[in-house]
Order: structure tokens, then sequence, then C-alpha cells
């Protein structure tokens, strides 16, 4: 069989392009989209890949918020060995408080307590420990300890520090 000018491929590739349409719209064979179930398992899947890709985010919020409060809690610790290195030599004992007088208005969250010891092994020397609590129920805390020596010398006669 010849098909237009003589060409007998002509023919047949209409036949087969008939055929193919065909089948398509008879619903039995070759498709051109995507069925209705299978666009609904892609919508679960996209949707669990977002949910999850949410959750992630959270999580990555949440450890930012906490660095950052442990960041201004080891900077507010700093804050208050500084005040113990300026006395030099401080005095035996414990105290505690917050920051309002320091910085009005801000880390109203954070409470910070410091114990002055003496050393066991050197009379010139006190243990400065710094302790700042924050965030719920103040339940986090930071710790900084420093060793403090008296830049005075000793009374010769008593051995002991002024």
């Amino acid at each position: 069989m010849k098909g237009a000018k003589g060409h007998p491929r002509i023919r047949t590739l209409t036949r087969v392009k008939k055929t193919r349409r065909d089948l398509s719209l008879s619903g039995r064979g070759y498709s051109d989209g995507f069925t209705l179930l299978e666009v609904m398992v892609a919508i679960a899947i996209l949707g669990t890949a977002l949910v999850s890709l949410l959750s992630l985010h959270h999580q990555s919020m949440q450890s930012v918020i906490r660095a950052q409060d442990m960041t201004r809690a080891s900077m507010l610790a700093q804050a208050v060995m500084t005040e113990a290195e300026l006395e030099r030599f401080p005095d035996l004992g414990r105290s505690s408080g917050d920051f309002q007088s320091s910085f009005p208005g801000q880390f109203q969250d954070f409470r910070w307590e410091r114990v002055v010891e003496a050393s066991a092994n050197f009379p010139d020397v006190r243990e400065v420990k710094i302790l700042v609590r924050y965030g719920p129920g103040q339940s986090r805390s930071f710790a900084l300890v420093e060793f403090l020596h008296s830049p005075i010398p000793p009374d010769p006669n008593t051995g002991r520090f002024q």
C-alpha cells in the first residue's frame, strides 16, 4: 500500500496514531494524565514531608532560643564576677540578687547567686562561684568559678588578711 505521494510509511504512521488515540479514549491502556489515586498519594507524601520540615524548624528555633539564653547568662555571670574582681579580695559568704539595678527593665527572668569560700590550702586565695539561674521556673543555670588571689600580703604578726 502506498500512501500520499507514493510513500508507504505515511499511511502506517497515521494508523498507529489513530490506534493509540482510540485506546486512550476507551480507557483500556494508554493514558496522558494521572489518576485521582496517584494525585492523592502524592499529596499525602508532600503533606508528611511538610509536617516533618515544620517540626525540624520548631526544634531549630527552640535551640536558637536556648543558645541565646545561655549566652546572656554567661555574659551576666561574667558581669557579676567582674564586680567580685573589683573588690580585689571579696568577703567570705553568700549573696544573691537580680540584674534590675544594673540593667533596668532587662533580664527579668535571670537571677544570680555568688558564693565566696576560702581555699583549704592557700589562705591568700578565695574561690568565687557565680551561679546564674534562668528559664521557666529558674530551671536552667550557668556556673562560673574563679580563684582570686589577695593583692595585699598577710599581716606578719597574725598571718591573717585584712
